[in-house]
Protein backbone atom coordinates (compact mmCIF):
# COMPACT_ATOMS: atom_id res chain seq x y z
CA UNK A 1 0.00 0.00 0.00
CA UNK A 2 3.04 2.21 0.94
CA UNK A 3 4.13 1.87 -2.27
CA UNK A 4 1.17 2.73 -4.81
CA UNK A 5 0.44 5.62 -2.60
CA UNK A 6 3.85 7.29 -3.46
CA UNK A 7 3.61 5.95 -7.07
CA UNK A 8 -0.02 7.86 -7.38
CA UNK A 9 1.13 10.79 -5.82
CA UNK A 10 3.69 10.95 -8.03
CA UNK A 11 2.18 10.39 -11.23
CA UNK A 12 -1.38 12.59 -10.44
CA UNK A 13 -0.31 15.83 -9.00
CA UNK A 14 0.16 19.15 -10.13
CA UNK A 15 3.85 20.14 -10.36
CA UNK A 16 4.43 23.93 -9.26
CA UNK A 17 6.44 24.83 -12.98
CA UNK A 18 7.61 28.51 -12.10
CA UNK A 19 11.70 28.61 -11.59
CA UNK A 20 11.12 30.26 -8.42
CA UNK A 21 13.05 28.44 -5.37
CA UNK A 22 12.53 29.86 -1.91
CA UNK A 23 15.81 28.97 0.56
CA UNK A 24 13.02 28.89 3.56
CA UNK A 25 10.91 26.29 2.26
CA UNK A 26 13.85 24.10 1.21
CA UNK A 27 15.23 24.59 5.04
CA UNK A 28 11.62 23.41 6.14
CA UNK A 29 11.42 20.55 3.56
CA UNK A 30 14.98 18.97 3.97
CA UNK A 31 14.17 18.77 7.94
CA UNK A 32 10.80 17.26 7.29
CA UNK A 33 12.76 14.86 4.57
CA UNK A 34 15.06 13.78 7.07
CA UNK A 35 12.16 13.06 9.53
CA UNK A 36 10.66 10.92 7.55
CA UNK A 37 13.84 9.12 6.83
CA UNK A 38 14.90 8.84 10.06
CA UNK A 39 11.44 7.34 11.18
CA UNK A 40 11.50 5.53 8.07
CA UNK A 41 8.63 6.80 6.61
CA UNK A 42 9.13 7.71 2.89
CA UNK A 43 5.64 7.27 1.86
CA UNK A 44 4.36 10.04 4.57
CA UNK A 45 2.12 12.20 3.30
CA UNK A 46 4.84 15.29 3.65
CA UNK A 47 7.29 13.03 1.23
CA UNK A 48 4.84 12.64 -1.57
CA UNK A 49 3.31 16.27 -1.61
CA UNK A 50 7.16 17.77 -1.61
CA UNK A 51 8.23 15.12 -4.02
CA UNK A 52 4.95 15.56 -6.30
CA UNK A 53 4.41 19.38 -5.93
CA UNK A 54 7.90 21.10 -6.02
CA UNK A 55 9.72 22.34 -8.90
CA UNK A 56 12.67 20.77 -10.01
CA UNK A 57 14.89 23.93 -8.59
CA UNK A 58 12.87 24.19 -5.53
CA UNK A 59 13.67 20.44 -4.90
CA UNK A 60 17.27 20.44 -5.63
CA UNK A 61 17.73 22.71 -3.75
CA UNK A 62 15.82 21.30 -0.86
CA UNK A 63 18.17 18.05 -1.58
CA UNK A 64 21.78 20.58 -1.27
CA UNK A 65 19.70 21.94 2.10
CA UNK A 66 19.16 18.01 3.23
CA UNK A 67 23.36 17.77 2.14
CA UNK A 68 24.42 20.51 4.12
CA UNK A 69 22.84 19.91 7.00
CA UNK A 70 23.25 16.34 7.87
CA UNK A 71 26.42 15.48 5.82
CA UNK A 72 24.77 12.95 3.40
CA UNK A 73 23.13 13.37 -0.03
CA UNK A 74 19.47 12.33 1.01
CA UNK A 75 19.55 8.85 -1.82
CA UNK A 76 22.40 8.17 0.61
CA UNK A 77 20.52 8.54 3.78
CA UNK A 78 17.63 6.64 1.93
CA UNK A 79 19.91 4.31 1.74
CA UNK A 80 19.92 3.05 5.15
CA UNK A 81 16.10 2.61 5.29
CA UNK A 82 16.56 -0.56 4.05
CA UNK A 83 16.76 -1.77 -0.07
CA UNK A 84 13.25 -2.77 -0.98
CA UNK A 85 11.04 -1.73 -3.47
CA UNK A 86 9.95 1.65 -1.93
CA UNK A 87 13.09 2.69 -1.07
CA UNK A 88 14.68 2.08 -5.10
CA UNK A 89 11.69 3.66 -6.48
CA UNK A 90 12.37 6.73 -4.27
CA UNK A 91 16.34 6.86 -4.87
CA UNK A 92 15.69 6.75 -8.76
CA UNK A 93 12.70 9.35 -8.21
CA UNK A 94 15.29 11.33 -6.41
CA UNK A 95 17.82 10.72 -9.37
CA UNK A 96 15.94 11.97 -11.87
CA UNK A 97 15.16 15.04 -9.87
CA UNK A 98 18.97 15.76 -9.19
CA UNK A 99 20.74 14.68 -12.32
CA UNK A 100 18.39 13.11 -14.23
CA UNK A 101 21.58 12.60 -17.18
CA UNK A 102 23.04 10.03 -14.75
CA UNK A 103 19.72 8.23 -14.39
CA UNK A 104 19.58 8.01 -18.18
CA UNK A 105 22.85 6.91 -18.40
CA UNK A 106 22.38 4.36 -16.13
CA UNK A 107 19.42 3.21 -18.24
CA UNK A 108 21.43 3.02 -20.85
CA UNK A 109 23.82 0.63 -19.63
CA UNK A 110 21.18 -1.86 -18.25
CA UNK A 111 19.67 -1.82 -21.57
CA UNK A 112 22.56 -2.84 -23.36
CA UNK A 113 24.82 -5.17 -21.14
CA UNK A 114 24.62 -8.92 -21.14
CA UNK A 115 23.14 -10.42 -23.76
CA UNK A 116 20.41 -8.80 -25.81
CA UNK A 117 18.85 -5.41 -25.53
CA UNK A 118 16.27 -4.05 -23.71
CA UNK A 119 15.12 -2.65 -26.76
CA UNK A 120 12.24 -0.09 -25.17
CA UNK A 121 14.76 1.16 -22.21
CA UNK A 122 17.46 1.90 -24.75
CA UNK A 123 14.95 3.34 -27.40
CA UNK A 124 13.18 5.40 -24.45
CA UNK A 125 16.46 6.58 -23.34
CA UNK A 126 17.80 7.80 -26.26
CA UNK A 127 14.35 9.78 -27.85
CA UNK A 128 13.54 11.17 -24.70
CA UNK A 129 17.26 13.06 -24.25
CA UNK A 130 18.01 13.24 -27.81
CA UNK A 131 17.20 16.75 -27.82
CA UNK A 132 17.86 17.96 -24.10
CA UNK A 133 20.57 17.04 -22.67
CA UNK A 134 22.09 13.74 -24.71
CA UNK A 135 25.90 15.37 -24.10
CA UNK A 136 25.70 14.92 -20.52
CA UNK A 137 24.28 11.49 -20.30
CA UNK A 138 26.90 10.89 -22.80
CA UNK A 139 29.51 12.24 -20.47
CA UNK A 140 27.75 10.46 -17.68
CA UNK A 141 27.94 6.92 -19.52
CA UNK A 142 31.35 7.49 -20.14
CA UNK A 143 32.20 8.18 -16.43
CA UNK A 144 30.77 5.14 -15.50
CA UNK A 145 32.01 2.59 -18.38
CA UNK A 146 35.02 1.69 -19.96
CA UNK A 147 33.63 2.60 -23.46
CA UNK A 148 31.71 5.33 -24.79
CA UNK A 149 27.90 5.12 -25.33
CA UNK A 150 28.06 5.56 -28.81
CA UNK A 151 29.70 2.90 -29.25
CA UNK A 152 28.00 0.47 -26.88
CA UNK A 153 24.79 1.37 -28.57
CA UNK A 154 26.28 0.63 -32.29
CA UNK A 155 28.34 -2.48 -30.90
CA UNK A 156 24.21 -4.22 -29.25
CA UNK A 157 22.14 -2.83 -32.11
CA UNK A 158 22.03 -3.45 -35.78
CA UNK A 159 20.65 -2.34 -39.67
CA UNK A 160 17.76 -0.11 -39.31
CA UNK A 161 17.30 0.07 -35.27
CA UNK A 162 21.00 1.18 -34.99
CA UNK A 163 21.19 3.78 -37.87
CA UNK A 164 17.82 5.21 -36.32
CA UNK A 165 19.64 5.42 -32.83
CA UNK A 166 22.62 6.50 -34.30
CA UNK A 167 20.91 9.62 -36.03
CA UNK A 168 19.61 10.54 -32.88
CA UNK A 169 22.88 10.65 -31.22
CA UNK A 170 23.83 12.71 -33.60
CA UNK A 171 25.93 10.39 -35.80
CA UNK A 172 24.37 9.71 -38.74
CA UNK A 173 24.16 6.80 -40.94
Amino acid sequence: MPLKKVLVGLVSSYRYDKKVVDTTIANLEAAKLHEAIQTRQLHSDDVIYILSTRNLGQLRASFERYKQDYGYSIDQHITSCGKGLLESIMKVVILCIDSPEKHFAEVVRTSVIGLGTDEDALTRAIVTRAEIDMLKVRGEYNKMNSSSLDQAVADDTSGDYRDFLMTLLGLGI
